[in-house]
C-alpha cells in the first residue's frame, strides 16, 4: 500500500472509532436515563430583564463578525467601503438565495435547475421581505432577525434545564463556535436554528401543533431539518412514558403533529417534480454540479484528511481555510461527544449521532463549522467539559476570529 495513503486510512479509523465509542458509552446509560429522565410541564415567568443580556449577546455576535471582516478587508485592501463587507454574500449561497427570493425556482442554467438543491424556506422569507424592502436589506434581516429569535428561543430552553447564568454561558458558547460567521450573513443558518430551537422548547412545554409547525419551517429551511422528528419523538415518548394505553388518543393526536416535519419534505419534492418534472432531481443536479451524494463519514474524514495532507504545500489557503477547520471541527465534536455525552438529554444524544452522520456523511464536505455551528446541543458539552471557564472561552474566541479572518479573506471558508 502506497505510504501516502496511511494518513486518510488512519483518520477514517480513529473517526469510525470515536464515533463508535461515543455510541457505545451513549448505549450504555441510555436505559437507565430513560428511567430516570424527567418531563415535567414547566410553567416558565421570565422577568423581562432576563431578556436584555441575550439580545446584547447575539447583536453583539452578529455586529462582532461583521466588523471583523470589515477589518481585514479594509487592512488588506480587499475593501473601499463599508458597505463592500456586507456585498461580501456573493461568494457564498447568498446568490442562490436571492435568485430563488427574485424570480422562484424558474431560472435554469444549460437546461438545468440548478437552484433546485437549495431549500425555499430563507428564500421565501427573503422574498416577503423584498416586497417592501431592498434586496440586500431583505437578505440580511431574514439572517439576523431570525438569529436574534433563536437566541431567546435557546435561553428559554436552557432555562428548562439550568440556572440563568449556566443558560447565558451555553448560549456564549455557541455565539463563540467557529460557524457562527454564517449567521451575520444571508444564508439559511439563522432561519434553520430558530425554527429547530423554537420546536425543540415547544415540544419539551407540550405545545406539540406550535412544535410540528416549526418543525415544518426547520425541514423546510434545510435538509438536516427533517431530522428533528427524531428528538422531538423522542421527548413526545417520555411525556407519555409509562401510560401509553391510558392515554394514547391523546399521545396519538400530539404524535400526528409531528408529521408537519416530512409534509415539509413532500412539499419540496413536489416542487423539484413541478419545476423539473423529477422529485429527485435536486440529488442528480448535487452530484453532477457540487460532486456531492452522501457517503460514510468516517470515510468522508479521511478524504479530508488526504486534501489537507496535499494542500499543505500545493495551496496553504485552502489548507487553513477549508480543509483544517473540516477535520477539527469534526473530531472536536466526536471528542466531546465522547467526554461528555451522558451530560445530554436522550434525545439530545439520539440526536447528535443521526445529524453528525448525515452532515458530515457528505462526500465533498466544504462546510462542516457551518453546519455544526447550529448543532446547539454542542454548546451543551462545551459547559459541561470540566476546563476553566476563560479558557474555554479563549479557545473558542481564539478559533472563531482565526476562521471570521480566514472568511473575511475567502479563504475556501463555505
Amino acid at each position: 500500500m502506497e505510504l501516502s495513503k496511511w494518513p486518510n486510512i488512519m483518520t477514517s479509523i480513529c473517526s469510525g472509532l470515536l464515533f463508535g465509542v461515543a455510541l457505545l458509552l451513549f448505549l450504555k446509560l441510555i436505559a437507565k436515563r430513560w428511567r430516570e429522565e424527567e418531563h415535567p410541564l414547566r410553567t416558565e415567568d421570565f422577568r423581562t430583564r432576563e431578556y436584555v443580556p441575550v439580545l446584547l449577546m447575539c447583536l453583539g455576535c452578529l455586529l462582532a463578525h461583521i466588523a471583523i471582516v470589515c477589518s481585514i478587508r479594509l487592512l488588506t485592501g480587499k475593501n473601499d467601503l463599508l458597505a463592500d463587507t456586507f456585498k461580501l454574500y456573493g461568494g457564498l449561497d447568498s446568490r442562490h438565495y436571492f435568485d430563488i427570493a427574485r424570480d422562484g425556482y424558474t431560472a435554469a442554467e444549460n437546461g438545468e435547475y440548478l437552484n433546485l438543491v437549495f431549500f425555499p424556506g430563507y428564500p421565501v422569507l427573503t422574498g416577503m421581505l423584498m416586497t417592501v424592502l431592498p434586496e440586500i436589506v431583505s437578505g440580511y434581516l431574514a439572517a439576523w432577525i431570525p438569529f436574534i429569535l433563536a437566541g431567546l428561543s435557546l435561553y428559554r430552553l436552557f432555562r428548562l434545564d439550568y440556572d440563568r447564568r449556566k443558560s447565558l454561558r451555553i448560549l456564549l458558547w455557541l455565539c463563540l463556535f467557529p460557524g457562527a460567521v454564517f449567521y451575520a450573513y444571508p444564508m439559511s443558518e439563522s432561519l434553520f436554528l430558530f425554527a429547530a430551537a423554537s420546536a425543540m422548547y415547544l415540544g419539551r412545554t407540550r405545545r406539540w401543533f406550535a412544535a410540528g409547525v416549526c418543525g415544518f419551517l426547520a425541514a423546510f429551511t434545510r435538509s438536516l431539518g427533517a431530522l428533528m422528528i427524531l428528538p422531538l419523538g423522542i421527548e413526545l415518548l417520555g411525556q407519555y412514558k409509562g401510560r401509553y394505553k391510558k392515554d394514547r388518543a391523546k399521545l396519538f393526536r400530539d404524535g400526528s403533529c409531528l408529521l408537519l416535519i416530512p409534509l415539509a419534505l413532500c412539499v419540496y419534492l413536489y416542487i423539484n417534480a413541478a419545476v423539473a418534472g423529477d422529485p429527485l432531481i435536486f440529488m442528480q443536479y448535487q452530484k453532477s454540479n457540487w460532486h456531492q451524494q452522501l457517503d460514510f463519514f468516517f470515510r468522508t474524514a479521511g478524504t479530508q484528511m488526504d486534501y489537507a495532507v496535499r494542500k499543505w504545500t500545493e495551496d496553504p489557503v485552502k489548507f487553513w481555510g477549508l480543509w483544517l477547520p473540516n477535520l477539527l471541527t469534526g473530531f472536536a465534536a466526536l471528542t466531546l461527544m465522547t467526554l461528555k455525552g451522558r451530560k445530554l438529554r436522550i434525545s439530545e444524544g439520539t440526536w447528535f449521532f443521526a445529524y453528525f452522520a448525515v452532515s458530515y456523511g457528505a462526500s465533498w464536505l466544504l462546510s462542516g463549522p457551518r453546519y455544526m455551528a447550529v448543532f446547539w446541543p454542542m454548546a451543551v458539552l462545551v459547559e459541561e467539559l470540566r476546563m476553566p471557564k476563560w479558557l474555554k472561552g479563549i479557545i473558542l474566541g481564539g478559533t472563531a476570529v482565526v476562521y471570521t479572518l480566514c472568511f473575511g479573506m475567502r479563504w475556501g471558508v463555505w
